[in-house]
């Protein structure tokens, strides 16, 4: 379940607090800007890779994923046609896969918004793709930069996009949720009264402004 942790509760665990605590276990997406659906996934990776304007690969994706999947697409290059649409995302959120990460662009925009489905992309375009062949289906690629495996954790959010590698996920899990505590004490500081510098042990006073107050 997306954001569970091994050994305890369900706990949602933002791109940010992940990229923080697994510092460079974590590799951060580029370029895929527009988030539909919903405003979180995570999961682990099916990957697949599509031919340019053909969403074959997607479509086996989707049929073959287990539940809780994060459907992760090289769209190919593709531009002008939709690699996701409506019936591919109804399919996807009956089979209550995690969301999907397509380096292409989806259509049927608000359709997706009202199913929920996290789809994050590189945009949208109105056409149909063709169906007739594919580059590949679990198979690592290469998407937003990063170099992504099956069974790979993908996280999403509003923030973007990081990917962990399977055998570092455990521990990145719980090194993110302890950061969450650490956290919540600084904003109960904060709500305090403290300075953020002072919490944070910044010794700010050496970049007093110039002609400032003394």
């Amino acid at each position: 379940m997306a954001g569970e942790l091994q050994d305890g509760p369900q706990l949602m665990l933002p791109t940010p607090w992940v990229a923080q605590a697994g510092r460079d276990r974590v590799q951060v997406m580029a370029g895929l800007s527009t988030l539909i659906g919903g405003a979180y996934l995570c999961g682990p990776a099916l990957t697949c890779a599509c031919a340019p304007g053909d969403n074959l690969a997607m479509h086996a994706a989707i049929y073959h994923a287990q539940p809780g999947t994060v459907i992760v697409c090289d769209g190919g290059g593709t531009t002008r046609t939709g690699l996701v649409g409506e019936f591919m995302a109804t399919e996807a959120a009956s089979r209550r896969l995690a969301g999907i990460v397509v380096e292409g662009p989806v259509r049927d925009h608000d359709d997706l918004d009202r199913l929920g489905l996290p789809v994050l992309c590189a945009g949208t375009a109105p056409a149909q793709s063709t169906k007739v062949s594919l580059v590949s289906v679990g198979e690592p690629v290469v998407v937003g930069s990063v170099l992504v495996h099956t069974g790979d954790q993908v996280i999403a959010d509003r923030d973007g996009a990081v990917v962990v590698p399977a055998a570092a996920w455990p521990d990145v899990q719980r090194a993110a949720a302890a950061l969450a505590t650490r956290e919540e004490e600084v904003r109960r500081r904060l709500g305090a009264g403290e300075r953020l510098a002072d919490i944070l042990g910044l010794d700010l006073d050496r970049y007093r402004p110039a002609g400032g107050a003394a």
